[in-house]
């Protein structure tokens, strides 16, 4: 049942790549400075995602059915009427699915994708070719 105005909130979901999603996992840099001169954050592509050595993590998001999925983190961030979520890339056949450790070289592999929204058509948004799927309904 719903509970409040926002309805059903929707935890533990997952976004299933439906075409090739590698490249879309951004990382966020927020912006510095306050008053006139405060500069606004910026994305630009996750560094772990330029790696050689997470490619063959990257393959799993590479396209339908390729074995990887992108976990929602809950985080929700809003730019210029483009809307962009936060995700963790989880593979097959690792230590509880979750790629990266605080030892390795990647910060569990997080990042934000695009999301298409109503706005996308009117801006240069190039949204991330997914399909969410939810998980517990709380």
């Amino acid at each position: 049942m719903a509970s409040g105005s926002q309805g059903p909130k929707q935890s533990n979901g997952y976004f299933v790549p439906l075409g090739d999603c590698r490249g879309k996992v951004l990382q966020y840099t927020g912006g510095d400075g306050a008053g006139g001169s405060f500069r606004a954050g910026a994305f630009s592509e996750a560094a772990w995602d330029e790696t050689t050595e997470s490619s063959k993590y990257l393959s799993t998001i590479s396209s339908l059915g390729a074995g990887g999925l992108l976990k929602d983190m809950g985080k929700t961030v809003v730019s210029s009427n483009r809307t962009f979520r936060k995700v963790q890339l989880v593979a097959p056949s690792l230590s509880a699915g979750v790629v990266g450790s605080k030892d390795s070289k990647g910060p569990y592999l997080t990042g934000y994708i695009e999301l298409a929204t109503g706005n996308a058509l009117a801006s240069a948004a190039a949204p991330a070719p997914v399909a969410y799927l939810p998980g517990l309904l709380m």
